[in-house]
């Protein structure tokens, strides 16, 4: 190479240690309302890490070894027995997917330009949550009856929810006006509720439920020291709680009667009752053919020939609400058990190695929403939840194995 060409290669990458934080910040804040810049964001780092990994292998010492073997191994058995099955790729949502998921093996090494991933994360993540906290009220009084800015407001919601715990991350060196507090958090209280998506109000009581334990343990969260945040945070606490009661008790009930109704009738009219025929149906498919399933575009075929006289409601949607059972369904037990892998590594890096208490908890937390929210919705079956979850996990992993490799 020449001198000439060095000195340009060597301008470009210095520019770039500037420039790409603020790329994760944008990211991060486009995630946080929606806007397609955040996944623009993350598939530039992809992309520049799935180059270094073929010009340059030394590249891959960045990569967690745990959860990047993982991720690989899942994302190339889906793809894999959806090729060997001759399943067509048009319109494939099991190859999509799983693409996306074997790009995010690529993404720590994408953010070698990135100094600090998590401060980039977390600065995103807040000014996306106090820039939401205007915008979500603001949709709910132009008539959105429940808010998605324009998208699924299940999607919307689990989006959300995952910037909101990656809020809580400790910056190195926070600004004045983006402090280090876990009280970012609860920013998402509102758009959360006027979401109405039942499965995510659980993010609100992981989040309580995180400082309770936090409170117990004599570590109190900034928002809590001194009578003043005490009191400001049981006014706040109250007039959230009020409508919170009104909304949850709203959503609740009418997950109630769609129930007894279902019991009554028999036929599925609703999202609670749809979900129970579809959950049923897939079982008995997945008795059938546990290792290999029987493949993602014939899961709902399946499921709505066992459902019988609701196998209409089961064939009009694309998946079954359970990200257990559409990954059993559509590529086996097999491919259940390298998911559950992936995010075995993910935890198990923070917890085995010295690492710090708010990444710890933070990654917890992800998982265990990811878990109980994906029970009811098809998580990784969106491109929005697939880069939030596995962008936000790719920069706190990234951040590990650094800390690694130095010590």
């Amino acid at each position: 190479m020449s001198a000439g060409r060095k000195l340009t290669v060597r301008r470009v990458l210095l520019a770039r240690r500037r420039v790409d934080p603020w790329i994760l910040v944008g990211s991060m804040v486009g995630l946080g309302l929606l806007l397609s810049i955040g996944k623009v964001g993350f598939a530039f780092f992809a992309a520049c890490g799935i180059y270094l990994a073929l010009v340059r292998p030394r590249s891959w010492r960045a990569a967690p070894p745990a959860f990047t073997i993982s991720i690989l191994a899942w994302a190339s058995w889906q793809i894999g027995l959806s090729l060997l099955r001759g399943e067509p790729i048009a319109g494939n949502r099991t190859l999509s997917y799983a693409g996306i998921e074997l790009a995010v093996a690529f993404l720590p090494m994408g953010l070698a330009l990135v100094r600090d991933p998590i401060g980039a994360l977390a600065n995103g993540a807040r000014i996306g949550l106090a820039c939401l906290a205007v915008v979500a009220p603001v949709a709910f009084l132009a008539g959105e009856d429940r808010v998605g800015l324009g998208g699924n407001e299940a999607i919307f919601a689990f989006v959300i929810g995952v910037v909101a715990l990656a809020a809580r991350l400790t910056v190195r060196d926070p600004k004045r006006w983006l402090p280090n507090a876990r009280w970012w958090s609860y920013l998402v209280v509102v758009p959360v509720l006027l979401s109405g998506t039942r499965a995510a109000f659980v993010i609100v009581l992981l989040v309580m439920a995180a400082d309770a334990i936090s409170l117990a343990r004599g570590r109190r969260p900034i928002w809590l020291r001194g009578a003043r945040g005490i009191l400001g945070a049981t006014i706040l606490t109250l007039s959230l709680g009020i409508t919170a009661a009104l909304i949850v008790e709203n959503r609740i009930s009418a997950g109630i009667d769609e129930y007894q109704t279902f019991e009554r009738t028999g036929v599925a009219a609703g999202s609670v009752d749809t979900r129970i025929v579809m959950w049923s149906a897939g079982w008995q498919v997945l008795r059938e053919h546990p290792l290999l399933g029987v493949g993602g575009t014939h899961r709902m075929e399946a499921a709505g020939q066992k459902a019988g006289r609701n196998g209409f409601m089961v064939t009009y949607y694309q998946h079954l609400h359970n990200v257990f059972l559409d990954e059993a369904l559509s590529s086996g037990l097999i491919s259940v058990a390298f998911q559950i892998a992936t995010f075995a590594a993910f935890l198990t890096t923070f917890w085995r190695a010295p690492s710090r208490p708010r990444l710890q908890s933070t990654a917890v937390l992800l998982v265990v929403f990811f878990a109980i929210f994906g029970s009811f919705h098809g998580v990784l079956l969106n491109e929005w939840t697939l880069i939030s979850l596995f962008g936000v996990m790719s920069c706190m992993l990234t951040d590990a194995r650094r800390k690694a490799l130095r010590r």
